[in-house]
Parts: structure tokens; sequence; C-alpha cells
């Protein structure tokens, strides 16, 4: 869980443009939706973003003496937790803003039982990263494909 002062990285650039995909931050400050992230060493180059666009640095607390060595390099485990566990949160973050909706849709405009409006939203996803690609425009795109391919499973 993001907290105050927590170290984070920066997974996705924000619709302003600012910070350097990679790069860890110093969380300044939380607010409804958003987060203030300025820069760990001089502090004072600060902006917001959204807490999908980060994910919390917990290589941070480990000494350094144990990153240069073979245990700091990140495995393919390491990885698989870090993405899947990314999704995990936005999946989560999505249900709690929109309620149970994807696997429980309300029906007001649309009659399609879950799993066709999950098919739907992922033919969606797949026509935009057919029309631009994959690129950092377009990073999102391939979690919530993802995150809709878990939902899919779900509903099954």
């Amino acid at each position: 869980m993001i907290e105050l002062n927590s170290i984070v990285k920066l997974i996705s650039k924000p619709q302003d443009g600012r910070g350097v995909i990679g790069e860890k931050y110093k969380v300044a400050d939380i607010t409804r939706t958003d987060i203030k992230l300025c820069s760990i060493e001089t502090n004072d180059m600060c902006f917001y973003t959204e807490p999908k666009n980060v994910i919390e640095d917990i290589i941070i607390s480990i000494p350094d003496w144990v990153k240069s060595s073979t245990f700091g390099t990140e495995t393919f485990e390491t990885k698989l937790d870090n993405t899947t566990n990314k999704i995990i949160k936005l999946l989560k973050s999505k249900n709690k803003a929109y309620g149970d909706t994807a696997l429980n849709p309300v029906k007001i405009f649309s009659r399609l039982d879950a799993t066709e409006a999950i098919c739907a939203r992922i033919d969606d996803k797949i026509m935009r990263i057919k029309n631009k690609g994959i690129n950092d425009k377009t990073e999102d795109t391939v979690d919530d494909l993802i995150g809709y391919l878990l939902l899919l499973k779900m509903s099954m």
C-alpha cells in the first residue's frame, strides 16, 4: 500500500508527461485521486500522478551490498510478481471505483451478460493496440487488456 514518504517507481507516464519511467520518487502528498511525487535527491522536482502509474519500490529497503550481489538481480519470479501485482491492484482499484459491474453488469443500456460485455471490452482494447501500436501512450491499454482477460477467466 502506498503511503506518505513511500519510495515508488514510476511505471507509466502521467498525462502531463512529467517524470521519468523507471525512476524512483518519494510520495509527498496523497489526495483522493492522485499522489504527489518528488525527486528523492533534491525533493524540488514534484508532480502529481495517478496511483496506477507507480509501483512501490520494495528493493529500496535492501542494503546496497545485497543489491550489488547476485541476490539483487531481478529474477523471472520477481518480474512476474511485480507485473501481476500491478494488474491486481489496478483491477481492485477499478472494482472499488465502479462496483462489481464487470462481473455483475447493471444492464441499463447494454443487455450483455458479464462474459459477453468483457469480450466486447477486450475487442476494443485489441483494436486500440492494432491501430496505435504498443508504445508509452498505449502501455495502459496492455494492462487493461490483461485485466480484462483475468476478468473473462473469472466470469467463465
